[in-house]
């Protein structure tokens, strides 16, 4: 019976064969088929779109997390990103050239299932970064739109409306096709540089017109900190909370195919790409690393405390009679709605009800307060609420406001927005990506996961429950970005450690070995003081491995060999068979001692149990499983002579995949369809299916001829299985 014909509409919706398109994380086939590669610092923008666009939220989370210690703590992280995490990306772009990143080098340094689990694990954490860029990103622009003076009267309370709206708007955009990335990046980095730079510059002039800031900021540290050691003590805690500085490495080393090499470059060695990938990655940490520490100077030393302050609400209930006597008290959170680091203890008048607002004189300058108390008998419910301080989430927006003026400062917002939902872009490219460059390769995709449109639906949706979960709050969102980002860069730089010592270079080991135990305390640091991130990223976790082990049982009767190829041997053996006449007869045998006796042997049972006559020629064929976790393999045969016997030796990923090749390429090359010959397996049928699905064996015959049936629908054509014993 024919398939129902598709609509119009799902014939769209599931389409597989896209138009050429210009992406983020290309194929290295892709890139060349579509002349797509481009000069390094073009590429660097199109990676610079998520790792800059951190500086539109970076400064205020650094000074939320830090305080006035920011800038220092900032320094730690440059340190890092200069001396750790560049060298060892540097390294991933040599090891790496082709876009498969740092988890390919993992990939490579483990086998057989542990490897496939890994990779399957690390992708979890990679989908949290996407879909938290996502996120951070939309509710940051969101931030930006709603602080934005000319517009903050229409707009203000809708943080969480305007970034499901913005994230609706991107999951839209790539329903319709996303091209030429690059151009549009390099306009957007240019321009968002530029205004950038300006803002820092023009507040660092203002430090440097009026040293008493900068010394003020500096006493402050002293006065704090009794010793300089404290100081950098207390840089190194905090230092992990503005881990998400470090995003963007991955992906500089994932677009290494756009990047155009040189004239010499051979697929087996770009060198000339590498190259320009080095400075890619080099001259993008330089950059963000000046912008990094320019724009947290200038914005802790320049900003009042309390305009980097999150939203705050805290309910209590309190005493009726010593509300009344104006003896009721409520420790009122003030930086941080569940971490506060500071706090302002507001005595609630006496015989005020309902709502009302009072300006609070904390520590960190004046701060209205929004009251709302209600009495229900012995008992008095007592709500107090602060707004978010005008820079939360847009420190250097704020200085572009209050330093250059409203014009300015929209254009900058402007360049903000634009900037934040690209990388909104990138992530959803990055996310999209990760499905064929991984797990078709496993046998690990569900043929739907082959059409864009159904995956940009799901990650959409999901982008939107997170968005639900954490009402557009960036502040509650970076320690999510952070772990997804530190997962990353940890398994990167362990990566990078095994493959230096496994190649003995000593002094290269001991300086990754430093760097990976930075990152893994990192890491562990991030993940206790927020563990949402590694709730998100197991839900991934579990979601990729359950659909991953489902799609791999459900494809596992395919034929998944590419290509079938015969030693001279081989052939010649099954071209003398095919002229004593047709069809070709094959013995399927387990290798095991290999010498005559046990050929003699299995010749005679096999004869005996499925009434083939000593008169008909039969070779005999054995397949050894090299990786049975791989899903496609080449199958390689070599015609071997033991004795009088003759024999043909396979290497495959599944023996009844690897027989039901050679008898399909066997058929093609004789124009008849081969018959073999087995005995039946004395394991039970659990047994069997569990060692067929881990070990690519199992229960061999029925195998092979479910993999045949699948393979050749006309019986006539089908080679043919028998079983006896």
């Amino acid at each position: 019976m024919p398939a129902p014909q598709r609509s119009p509409f799902m014939q769209w919706f599931l389409e597989t064969g896209q138009p050429e398109h210009e992406g983020f994380y290309e194929e290295e086939q892709d890139v060349s088929e579509q002349s797509h590669t481009e000069p390094w610092w073009k590429v660097m923008c199109l990676t610079g779109v998520d790792y800059f666009s951190t500086l539109g939220y970076q400064p205020g989370i650094a000074a939320l997390a830090a305080g006035a210690l920011a800038p220092v703590a900032t320094l730690v992280l440059v340190l890092v990103t200069l001396f750790g995490a560049l060298p060892m990306y540097r390294r991933v772009a040599q090891e790496s050239p082709y876009g498969d990143g740092s988890l390919s080098m993992l990939e490579k340094l483990l086998s057989y299932w542990p490897s496939k689990t890994l990779v399957l694990s690390l992708l979890g954490f990679v989908a949290t970064g996407f879909v938290i860029t996502i996120t951070l990103s939309a509710a940051d622009a969101a931030a930006h739109l709603v602080e934005n003076p000319l517009l903050k009267s229409a707009l203000g309370g809708q943080n969480v409306a305007i970034t499901l709206t913005l994230i609706a708007l991107l999951g839209a955009v790539f329903l319709k096709g996303f091209k030429e990335a690059i151009g549009l990046a390099v306009v957007l980095v240019i321009v968002y540089l530029g205004l950038s730079v300006v803002v820092i510059g023009n507040g660092a002039l203002e430090v440097l017109h009026h040293p008493e800031l900068l010394s003020g900021w500096w006493a402050g540290l002293r006065h704090t900190f009794a010793s300089p050691l404290s100081l950098i003590g207390a840089a190194l805690l905090v230092f992990p909370a503005l881990a998400l500085g470090l995003s963007g490495f991955e992906t500089g080393v994932v677009v290494m195919p756009l990047v155009r090499g040189e004239a010499g470059d051979t697929h087996a060695n770009p060198a000339g790409r590498i190259r320009n990938a080095r400075k890619l990655l080099t001259t993008a940490a330089s950059i963000m690393s000046v912008l990094l520490l320019g724009s947290s100077l200038v914005t802790t030393v320049l900003i009042p405390r309390h305009e980097f302050w999150a939203a705050t609400s805290v309910t209590r209930a309190v005493n009726t009679a010593d509300l009344r006597a104006g003896r009721a008290v409520v420790n009122v959170p003030l930086d941080h709605p569940t971490e506060p680091r500071e706090m302002y203890t507001f005595h609630v008048p006496a015989g005020q009800r309902g709502n009302y607002a009072v300006q609070a004189d904390t520590v960190g300058g004046a701060v209205p307060i929004a009251v709302n108390v209600t009495e229900n008998g012995s008992t008095t419910q007592v709500t107090v609420a602060t707004p978010p301080g005008a820079a939360n989430g847009r420190a250097l927006a704020y200085l572009a406001h209050r330093r250059l003026g409203d014009t300015f400062g929209t254009l900058y917002d402007v360049s903000t927005i634009f900037i934040l939902w690209f990388a909104g872009a990138s992530a959803m490219a990055g996310l999209l990506n990760i499905v064929p460059r991984y797990l078709p390769r496993y046998g690990m995709a569900p043929d739907w996961a082959r059409a864009t449109r159904p995956l940009v639906l799901v990650f959409t949706g999901i982008a939107a429950l997170v968005t639900l979960v954490f009402q557009a709050n960036v502040d509650a969102q970076a320690g999510a970005y952070a772990t997804g980002v530190l997962a990353l860069m940890t398994s990167a730089a362990i990566a990078v450690f095994l493959t230096e010592l496994r190649r003995k270079h000593p002094q290269a080991a001991l300086a990754f070995g430093l760097v990976s135990l930075i990152f893994v305390y990192t890491a562990f640091v991030t993940v206790k003081e927020r563990p949402e991130g590694l709730w998100i990223a197991l839900c991934f976790i579990a979601g990729i491995l359950v659909v991953s082990i489902w799609s791999r049982i459900g494809r596992s009767t395919e034929l998944r060999v590419q290509n079938v190829h015969f030693d001279e041997a081989g052939l010649d053996m099954v071209r003398d068979v095919a002229a004593h006449g047709l069809p070709v007869r094959f013995i399927a045998n387990h290798l095991n001692a290999g010498d005559a006796a046990e050929y003699q042997e299995k010749a005679l049972e096999v004869r005996l149990d499925n009434h083939l006559s000593a008169g008909e020629v039969a070779l005999f064929l054995e397949v050894a499983v090299l990786d049975a976790s791989d899903f496609k393999s080449t199958v390689y045969l070599e015609g071997v002579q033991v004795g009088p016997h003759r024999i043909l030796r396979a290497t495959g990923n599944s023996v009844p995949n690897t027989i039901a090749a050679v008898l399909l390429y066997v058929r093609d090359l004789t124009g008849a369809p081969p018959h073999i010959y087995f005995e039946w397996s004395e394991k039970g049928p659990a047994a069997n299916a569990l060692r067929f699905l881990l070990a690519g064996e199992g229960d061999i015959p029925p195998l092979t001829h479910e993999i045949l049936r699948v393979a050749e629908r006309d019986p006539g054509r089908r080679p043919q299985v028998h079983v006896g014993g």
